[in-house]
């Protein structure tokens, strides 16, 4: 065996303990601990969590395979032959059907350009040749398949994908290629299979696993394509994975759940055992990694190898409505929990925040009563972590108003008066853990303007009624314009200061906005539809949302996101869905208000990611 040197370069440190491990340039590191005495590495974390659940259990869905984790789209299925669904990270909608309703069907591409084919259509009980093309809404035919099948393997994109082996009545060789409007032969698969995996594109896939045989006769085949031709290639999947999801390329993928072969003294023709298994292969071997939580085969999935996401099948017996999702990372993820805190001591609803403040020192003030709505208040109530107090009045009773700073440097500005009192205020006022007194007043009265910051450095843009594109700043005594918002919106919500801000949700779009100190530019997206009057905390590059408005039935969502400076990453959902008002920051922060009773109080708490895990090394 070589040694260690030889391989990386150094010698393997002796050290009284771990060192701190912060990246992936750790990875494989190794060490020798000499207080308790072992080897040690530095290993990725791999495993899969809980996603949200489809509305209708089903199986033999397709899916737009190479989506990503956040954007899966499942389509068909045994018991939702026409059904169309789409996640969002943390849920799933519906959206158009397919024109003609079938199971057992494959599918390409992203969520809002995917590719449907193939199939089984009961009744009348006829093999499919029908494409259809999805754009985010709604399905258009395509292109017919040369040869009528189901259980296919299928990727690529909506204008260039794969239509792989399959069977009529046994399996096949069959591979087809889509252009963009017609199927044209591409090289025959080397031996005859359905229920494959294929992972990759059009020009360079990975085929790996399905049914060679008699019943659940599991190939352990695994086949390159270059575009032309297949190669059988010398690595293999353990156990004759089939009917199971995939993702990835032809160089890294992940082929999870399914089917495998019975062990021996059975033989060939004996039905299989459903999996939880997970291989990964890098490029040359299939390597066993993580487990799946639910046995289930038949069913789909997309993504990529380090984050895929797995949703229906067939538990053998039974449909499913689980979605799985799967990390694989050197550090470890962030992860959060909502969990009820103390109520406020009245229904309280839309009121201003310590946008900035602590989990324990925070204030609620203004705001409106839900049994009497859009009666402004005027209390302010204090919370130091376990209960809550009478603070000092606001001068002016607001409802949606902007908010920032702490309990002990708190700022409201604008907001809703009431009819009858000229509508929306101008006015701004400063909170000294005490009293209220007068800031400088806005430009114009506004409400529903969100924005994040200190006394002294706030910042908003949008505002309440037709979209607005104004965007304002404040110094700690007066208001100024900044450059106006690509587009207008109004019930956005946003976090950070006037140097470095983000904006998100909001209608009528749901895109995401970066302030750089001088310009707006775009940023990564909420997976989900628009969002409308959410609360935030936290700085540009570290900020939570969650709540809103904007779903069904109730109108109320639960949705938590955290954005990392370039993407939206979903997080674990509120305990109940509501339009809230936020105190905090992206890793500790509350919920308050705005649910149902309006007197709810969530607390977040987030551990930081980076977290790297330490293997102990053994010998055998």
């Amino acid at each position: 065996m070589a040694e260690y040197e030889s391989i990386h370069g150094t010698r393997v440190r002796y050290l009284t303990s771990d060192p701190t491990l912060t990246d992936s340039s750790t990875e494989g590191q190794v060490w020798y601990n000499s207080t308790s005495g072992v080897n040690k590495s530095l290993v990725q974390i791999k495993a899969w969590s809980s996603g949200g659940n489809l509305p209708t259990a089903t199986n033999n869905n397709g899916s737009a395979t190479q989506a990503p984790q956040s954007t899966a789209l499942s389509f068909g299925g045994g018991a939702t032959t026409s059904q169309t669904i789409e996640y969002n990270g943390y849920a799933w909608t519906t959206s158009g059907n397919l024109g003609t309703g079938r199971f057992v069907l494959s599918g390409a591409g992203v969520q809002t350009a995917a590719l449907g084919f193939g199939g089984y259509r009961h009744p009348p009980g006829v093999f499919e040749n029908a494409t259809e093309e999805y754009d985010g809404s709604s399905w258009t035919a395509g292109g017919n398949l040369g040869t009528a099948r189901a259980s296919m393997g299928g990727n690529g994109t909506q204008t260039a994908a794969l239509a792989v082996t399959g069977a009529p009545l046994s399996p096949g060789t069959q591979c087809e290629e889509y252009g963009g409007t017609s199927w044209t032969a591409g090289g025959a698969y080397p031996v005859a299979q359905q229920s494959i995996a294929v992972a990759g594109p059009q020009t360079a896939a990975l085929g790996a696993g399905g049914i060679s045989g008699g019943p659940e006769n599991g190939s352990t085949l695994v086949c390159n394509y270059d575009g032309s031709s297949w190669t059988v290639v010398s690595g293999t999947i353990p156990n004759g994975q089939n009917r199971a999801a995939y993702a990835g390329t032809q160089t890294h993928a992940v082929v999870f759940g399914g089917n495998i072969n019975t062990p021996p003294p059975a033989g060939p023709g004996t039905p299989g055992i459903v999996t939880t298994a997970t291989n990964e292969w890098d490029g040359s071997t299939f390597a066993i990694t993580a487990n799946m939580a639910t046995a289930r085969q038949s069913y789909a999935g997309g993504g990529t190898a380090t984050a895929a996401i797995g949703f229906a099948g067939d538990k053998n017996p039974g449909a499913s409505n689980d979605t799985e999702e799967y990390s694989s990372n050197i550090l470890s993820p962030r992860t959060g929990v909502w969990a009820a805190s103390t109520n406020l001591p009245g229904t309280r609803d839309n009121g201003s925040v310590s946008q900035s403040g602590t989990t324990s020192a925070a204030y609620y003030a203004g705001g409106s009563n839900p049994g009497a709505p859009y009666t402004p208040d005027t209390p302010t109530i204090e919370y130091n972590g376990s209960s809550w107090t009478a603070g000092g009045n606001l001068s002016t009773g607001r409802i949606s108003a902007g908010s920032g700073g702490t309990l002990t440097a708190g700022l409201t500005w604008g907001g809703f008066q009431g009819p009858g009192v000229g509508d929306n205020t101008n006015t701004t006022e400063e909170y000294n853990g005490t009293s209220w007194t007068g800031g400088g007043n806005l430009p114009t009265p506004q409400r529903e303007c969100y924005g994040d910051g200190t006394q002294t450095d706030s910042i908003f843009g949008g505002s309440f009624g037709a979209p607005n594109v104004t965007a304002l700043k404040y110094d700690g005594s007066s208001w100024t314009a900044i450059s106006n918002l690509p587009a207008g919106r109004f019930g956005a919500a946003g976090a950070g200061n006037s140097s470095a801000f983000v904006l998100a949700g909001g209608a009528p779009n749901k895109t995401t906005l970066e302030w750089n100190g001088s310009s707006w530019g775009a940023g990564g997206d909420v997976p989900t539809s628009p969002l409308f009057a959410m609360a935030a905390g936290g700085t540009q590059t570290s900020a939570l949302f969650y709540g809103g408005e904007g779903g069904s039935p109730s109108g109320l969502l639960a949705g938590t996101f955290f954005y990392n400076g370039t993407a939206m990453e979903s997080r674990s959902n509120m305990t109940q869905s509501q339009s809230t008002d936020n105190s905090g920051d992206a890793g500790s922060c509350l919920a308050i208000g705005g649910g149902s009773p309006a007197i709810s109080v969530e607390e977040w708490d987030e551990s930081a990611a980076g977290t790297a895990t330490a293997s102990t090394l053994t010998t055998s």
